[in-house]
């Protein structure tokens, strides 16, 4: 059993309480028990002595003897375990029952005569223990007015033996209590962790995206704990927002200024400063490559997983504005994507990654670009197909790696496939290229999301 789980924490401690209880209880019923019986020997043994001092006279011969004796036919069997003894004081001689046989009981010493029943714990007949009641009296005139002490006694293995008869039937009373009381502890547990298993599963449908905030709705003990969370994740959204506006900042900012270089570098390689113009291009192109690895780290580490983008809309729009450009104008585009088709993902870092691969496909296709989608248990399938001469298996690896360039007629940095990898990886998705059916597609795997 895991000692760090809550659960088996309370339930041991709750298991190790109800032991010491049970121990307690059966501790003190048996002690009662014992009480119990002793007060009910007690009653017995008086009345037997009550019969003894009774029957005590003086026989024909002028003695003293037990005229009548007590009526238990204990006292005439031998080592029977109840016995009853007088001894006379300042008399060499005993009076006892059969059952003593030979041995003789040695009395306590009472210090007065006040006619009160003692008790005592005193050696017996075969090494048995007796549990003994005494008492002190003087005899009445027609005795002589003799002193002598009545004693009547009882094994004390028989008291021992009720009260473990007592224990053993109450040990299955005890054990059925405790397998109770346990059962009524796992309950009671279960149903006391069962909002902190509900705070679990909400944060996970946080992390999947069908859950936005683990909201009111539970007891007081854990409201705050849910509250705290609610108010971490406001905070975390609200630094996500600074953080995209913050991106988005800096690409307006820097990018207008690198067209311009890029622009006065055309210029000059059409003045015929291509050697000038070379090393600028080289370092512009150095720091653009800076500028997007920067942007795409700043999305990549403002991720919510609460974030969802509907996968139809956003392809539109992308593709509405490709169709705007010279590549994108000559295309014929279609897109097979049903309305309201939610992934997991933020709509501005799908916008990017689809952006990347339909670019891609607008610069290499020859006449068309097919964007559709297809479920996949709880993952949705993006493809991008086109008709042109794709990327050759063995240069995929090298496609995507940052500065990995396959087309190096044209403009471009080498980031674009390596920064649609990281996006996708980020949001727990996977990137695939196949060839087929006379073209290029490339496959987008992300989770859904239920609508909102």
């Amino acid at each position: 059993m895991k000692t760090n789980s809550l659960r088996n924490r309370l339930l041991l401690a709750a298991a190790g309480v109800i032991a010491i209880a049970l121990a307690i209880a059966a501790f003190g019923l048996s002690t009662l028990f014992e009480r119990h019986v002793k007060t009910w020997i007690d009653g017995e043994l008086d009345a037997h002595m009550t019969q003894l001092i009774a029957g005590l006279d003086r026989a024909p011969s002028g003695d003293l003897a037990v005229i009548t004796a007590p009526s238990d036919p204990r006292f005439d069997t031998p080592m029977s375990g109840l016995y009853w003894q007088i001894t006379l004081d300042g008399k060499n001689r005993d009076l006892r029952s059969r059952s003593l046989w030979d041995f003789v009981i040695a009395m306590p010493a009472d210090p007065a005569l006040d006619e009160q029943s003692h008790h005592h714990s005193v050696a017996g007949p075969d090494d048995q223990r007796l549990y003994l009641m005494q008492r002190h009296l003087e005899l009445p005139p027609r005795l002589d007015r003799q002193r002598a002490k009545f004693a009547v006694a009882i094994d004390e293995a028989q008291i021992n033996s009720a009260v473990w008869r007592f224990a053993g039937a109450l040990a299955p009373l005890l054990g059925v209590l405790g397998a109770l009381l346990i059962a009524a502890a796992w309950v009671q547990v279960s149903v006391g962790l069962k909002p902190l298993s509900s705070i679990s599963s909400r944060i996970a449908g946080i992390r999947t995206g069908s859950e936005r905030r683990l909201g009111d709705d539970f007891p007081d003990e854990v409201q705050p704990l849910a509250r705290e969370i609610d108010t971490l994740l406001d905070a975390r959204d609200q630094q996500i927002a600074r953080a995209r506006t913050s991106a988005a900042d800096l690409a307006h900012g820097l990018k207008t200024p690198l067209q311009v270089v890029l622009g006065g570098i055309t210029h000059l390689k059409a003045k015929g400063e291509t050697a000038i113009a070379g090393d600028l291009e080289s370092a512009a192109l150095m720091m653009q490559r800076h500028v997007e690895r920067q942007l795409a780290r700043a999305r990549m580490q403002s991720i919510s997983f609460a974030s969802s983008a509907d996968a139809a809309a956003v392809a539109r729009q992308v593709i509405s504005v490709l169709q705007r450009t010279p590549n994108g104008a000559r295309l014929a585009w279609s897109i097979d994507i049903a309305p309201a088709t939610f992934v997991r993902i933020h709509a501005d870092d799908l916008a990017e990654a689809l952006g990347g691969l339909l670019e891609n496909a607008a610069r290499h296709a020859k006449s068309s670009v097919v964007v559709n989608a297809s479920r996949d248990g709880n993952r949705m399938k993006l493809s991008i197909a086109d008709d042109g001469p794709g990327i050759p298996a063995d240069k995929i690896a090298e496609a995507v790696r940052r500065g990995g360039r396959i087309d190096t007629s044209g403009p471009g940095t080498g980031l674009g496939l390596a920064i649609v990898s990281e996006i996708v990886e980020a949001w727990g998705g996977d990137l695939a290229f196949s060839h087929g059916n006379g073209g290029f597609a490339v496959t987008l795997t992300l989770d859904t999301v239920a609508p909102r």
